[in-house]
């Protein structure tokens, strides 16, 4: 069964679901898009705290993506808060020198955000594009809050 908590946060209220414990989605705003019933998380809260106290909590995530994909993920997941990399760093980290555009798309299709913090990808000439409630001023409320910028 798939159990949802909406947490206040610094960013405004964001919805996590998990499922077997692991997190299956995680959206900014109050809004979800899978089936689950409310319950109160308290280690799904925990998470959520560390993370805008600028940590990187140890997450048991559920991710569907392609291999490229999730090297993607991987990469991104090891960009630190108040930093950014653009499509292109990404795709060359990624080991498809290139492959800015599909980086973009895994991006638009990351169903975790912050734990997988897309909004610190950013396009060579500006702050690129991002998938959570909000667009692009909630891309840079998120850069803002760690420190950084969208360049």
């Amino acid at each position: 069964m798939t159990e949802y908590d909406v947490v206040e946060t610094p960013a405004g209220p964001c919805v996590v679901a998990v499922r077997a414990g692991r997190v299956v989605r995680l959206r900014l705003g109050r809004r979800l898009d899978v089936a689950a019933r409310r319950k109160r998380l308290p280690r799904v809260r925990r998470w959520i705290a560390a993370w805008f106290a600028g940590s990187a909590p140890d997450v048991p995530l559920e991710i569907e993506a392609s291999p490229f994909h999730r090297r993607v993920y991987d990469v991104v997941r090891c960009i630190p808060p108040g930093e950014t990399r653009t499509y292109g760093e990404v795709a060359r980290a990624a080991g498809r020198p290139g492959a800015a555009r599909s980086v973009g798309n895994a991006m638009a299709r990351n169903r975790v955000c912050l734990f997988i913090p897309c909004h610190r990808v950013v396009g060579a000439a500006g702050p690129g594009g991002f998938s959570a409630t909000g667009v692009l001023s909630t891309k840079r409320r998120l850069l803002a809050l760690e420190g950084a910028r969208a360049r």
